[in-house]
């Protein structure tokens, strides 16, 4: 029986669906596909569809390559406040994608990780200058990232030829996560300010200019397990770094709830740094009273190698507990004057304090307390490297005190020596 052309043309039109579905993963774009374990893209305008499209809960990989400045904004023709947690992620983390610039504004539920940030100066660019820039977001997590950043050129002296800008800025957003991300070769490395609830944990940052982490007006915060070592310091004079810093100065709320634990701060030979530094410009220069003091601040746990009298230095507090902290002098890193005594780190307390706990800490001393009737001091152990014949000497307290700065090892407790067995000093140098 002949076929009839309507059949004919229905056949026809069966074969075509088949075709078309047996092809279509072979047609997709091809900056764009489809996996079990998360939806990759391989050009900037694909991340950004994907992103156009995401409703909460995807897993977007970036296939390894270039995707310049990524700008998510309350601006966009996209609702960039996720409803639930939005993941842009490296596809193969040995190839990490890469990003020259981040601005996030107004941006909720979103996690970066194991992304390349890497900075490219421009001239003019100064210390302050932001090229990775979180603002005014909630729920975000930076993660396992690479921040990599660039020397100054164009600028002239004091600036060329050393770090500038600022590796990951943080502005008035809240539920914010800094894990186990590497951060060197930038003028400062971190900062947070009018923001709550983060918590920088994990980190590793080096080779910067000026400061290491830099904190104002901020709530409900966590500086945990960090690495903080080896500045590339500039000549210039006016430069006075630090690894962790707080300030008040153009604040109009109190820094509360802070806790700074577990912490390496090592100079490693490589020139001094203050290492802990929560200055209240505002209360000592008289311009706030006791509602801008820093309030429930906790430091402990922390090893500091470094060669700066400030090694923990607090302003007007209250509620401060400094427990079982190492402060040791790094001789390597020493300035050029003769002063032995400023380049051996102690901890420092503004005598106004309240509500202070001083406890179970090892360093060149302490100084601050006057016999408040509010501050607890208990089991504090002077260490000291000037007098092989005084008490506390460095030979008799470590197993290498005078060996590599930068190797931890040598500050093991010696057995037998005068921190070993007690829990006065940070847990870490406790032979395992």
């Amino acid at each position: 029986m002949p076929i009839r052309p309507l059949a004919l043309f229905v056949l026809a039109l069966i074969g075509q669906m088949l075709w078309a579905q047996a092809a279509a993963p072979q047609d997709l774009d091809k900056t764009t596909a489809q996996t079990a374990a998360g939806h990759t893209v391989a050009s900037p305008a694909a991340l950004m569809a994907a992103l156009a499209r995401a409703r909460g809960g995807e897993r977007i990989l970036l296939a390894p390559g270039d995707y310049g400045r990524l700008a998510l904004t309350r601006y966009l023709k996209f609702d960039v406040k996720f409803p639930a947690p939005v993941t842009l992620a490296s596809a193969d983390p040995a190839n990490p994608a890469v990003l020259r610039g981040l601005a996030l504004a107004g941006v909720e539920n979103l996690t970066l990780e194991g992304l390349a940030f890497a900075y490219r100066a421009q001239p003019g660019d100064r210390l302050y200058t932001a090229p990775f820039a979180v603002t005014d977001c909630r729920a975000i997590t930076i993660a396992g990232a690479r921040f990599t950043g660039d020397r100054a050129r164009g600028n002239g002296p004091p600036d060329d030829g050393h770090p500038i800008a600022l590796g990951l800025s943080v502005r008035g957003s809240a539920g914010v996560i800094i894990a186990d991300n590497r951060i060197t070769g930038f003028g400062r490395g971190l900062a947070v300010s009018d923001s709550r609830d983060v918590a920088v944990t994990g980190n590793d940052l080096s080779g910067l200019r000026l400061d290491g982490m830099d904190f104002a007006a901020v709530q409900r915060i966590r500086i945990a397990g960090n690495r903080i070592h080896a500045f590339a310091k500039s000549p210039d004079p006016a430069d006075h770094p630090d690894m962790i810093q707080f300030w008040t100065a153009g604040t109009k709320t109190p820094s509360t709830d802070i806790v700074i634990e577990d912490n390496l701060l090592l100079s490693e030979g490589r020139g001094w740094t203050q290492s802990i530094f929560l200055r209240n410009e505002l209360v000592d220069q008289r311009q706030a009273g006791a509602e801008m003091f820093y309030r429930n601040v906790t430091i402990r746990q922390n090893v500091i190698v470094n060669a700066h009298l400030h090694g923990i230095f607090v302003g007007q507090a209250v509620g401060l507990t400094i427990s079982q902290n190492t402060l040791i002098h790094d001789p390597r890193s020493d300035g050029p004057q003769r002063n032995p005594p400023l380049w051996r780190p102690r901890i420092d307390v503004s005598p106004d304090s309240r509500q202070v706990v001083l406890r179970g800490n090892a360093g060149f001393g302490i100084v601050g307390p006057r016999g408040q009737p509010d501050w607890q001091l208990a089991d504090n152990a002077v260490i000291q490297d000037l007098s092989p014949t005084q008490p506390g000497y460095y030979a008799a307290v470590f197993a290498d005190p005078f060996g590599d700065p930068a190797r931890l090892a040598s500050f093991a407790y010696r057995p037998g020596g005068l921190l070993d067995g007690t829990r006065i000093g940070a847990a870490a140098l406790r032979p395992q």
